[in-house]
């Protein structure tokens, strides 16, 4: 990833902050440059294009276990969920009828893009929505339930939330309910056989490209073919994507999406390396915490609190050496807000964490370089600051 950012000379950007944005593959770089007609036009370019789109959404279908016709195509993960979730909402409402309540049931580490279109439905009459630990559900589960919005795995600390046992647990009480599942942190980022398990719980799943190394822009939505169930529509147009999303296809976006993600799958092995080489610093530095409520964590996301050290001032400090993190979520754009300190953590963990998160361009070389700095920028800033 390339910057303009002046840094010592010799040294070198090192990017951990890959749950924000991944640098683009080669393989997308390549569709990108490419020329393509509107797939909708009846001419021989046009044919073209949509016969690429068609293949691109067969590759497509196959990562995620579903037919091609359960595919719409977005321009990204805030789309995908937005979508996802009101029009199954406005799609169940009406459905159950205007005076019957209508419950909705979240993960409490949601994105803000799926927080705030639950926001706008809890202000709206005949909507209610909570928000908890899954493992905490069965208290929350009601008759009422019809949508469930799962995050399968949490952007600010890499929990994975197990989306099939979760889908079961609401289903013994609300058979009918529509399990929703926010993939943008999971899509392509788990192995084989834990993807298909938890696509099997889901009934509408919602996944980005930019996450994976394809371009910004574009994304997608799996909606399972299944009876009563078809989403309100968001926007109205030329009747593109089964009347669900209208609007000319992203053609370069989708192809190149489709190429990233089948260039991304089974890479996992790399990142767990430099993940657990950072991972270290925990055993290293005094008074270090790692941050995660699970078993199960994703190996691209480490959140991590040093005590002592005011995150924002440690991510400052160390982007003047060249090292980019974060302190979470690149869309919460309310900063007093804190997911960690929501899961039970304290404000002085919350306000002293920053994520690094990791991809499969990453070398453990940078790793260990990222590491050392690491360890000297928190021995500089808690000689200068006395202790939260």
């Amino acid at each position: 990833m390339k910057s303009k950012t002046k840094l010592a000379e010799g040294s070198k950007i090192i990017y951990f902050d890959n749950a924000a944005t991944t640098p683009l593959c080669d393989v997308a770089k390549e569709i990108l440059m490419q020329d393509f007609a509107n797939p909708s036009s009846p001419h021989a370019l046009g044919l073209e294009s949509e016969r690429a789109v068609k293949i691109a959404t067969k590759e497509l279908a196959g990562l995620l276990s579903c037919q091609s016709d359960e595919l719409i195509f977005t321009s990204g993960g805030t789309e995908s969920n937005n979508l996802g979730i009101l029009g199954a909402a406005y799609a169940l409402k009406s459905a159950r009828g205007r005076n019957r309540l209508m419950h909705i049931l979240a993960t409490d580490q949601a994105h803000p893009s799926v927080t705030e279109p639950l926001g706008y439905l809890a202000s709206l009459p005949g909507y209610s929505v909570t928000y908890a630990a899954p493992s905490k559900w069965e208290a929350h589960i009601c008759e009422d339930t019809a949508l469930v919005c799962i995050t399968q795995v949490s952007s600010e600390t890499g929990d994975i939330f197990d989306v099939t046992a979760i889908s079961q647990l609401v289903k013994k009480v609300c058979p009918k309910a529509i399990i929703f599942v926010d993939g943008a942190q999971g899509f392509c980022k788990l192995d084989n056989t834990q993807q298909i398990n938890h696509l099997t719980g889901a009934d509408i799943y919602a996944f980005s490209s930019h996450k994976i190394h394809g371009p910004m822009g574009v994304g997608g939505l799996m909606i399972r073919k299944k009876e009563g169930l078809r989403l309100v529509p968001m926007m109205y147009g030329g009747g593109q994507q089964n009347r669900i999303r209208p609007g000319t296809e992203n053609v370069s976006g989708i192809l190149a999406m489709a190429a990233a993600a089948i260039n991304n799958q089974q890479k996992h092995h790399e990142v767990i390396k430099i993940k657990s080489i950072l991972l270290s610093l925990a055993d290293e530095i005094a008074d270090t915490h790692v941050n995660h409520i699970s078993d199960h964590v994703s190996p691209y996301i480490l959140s991590m609190s040093f005590t002592g050290v005011r995150g924002e001032t440690l991510t400052s400090l160390l982007s003047t050496h060249g090292i980019c993190v974060s302190m979470g979520t690149a869309c919460r754009t309310n900063k007093k807000e804190s997911i960690l300190e929501s899961i039970g953590f304290s404000r002085q963990r919350a306000e002293s964490a920053i994520r690094l998160s990791f991809s499969d361009m990453n070398t453990e070389e940078e790793a260990h370089r990222a590491k050392a700095i690491i360890k000297q920028c928190i021995t500089t800033l808690r000689k200068i600051k006395p202790r939260l």
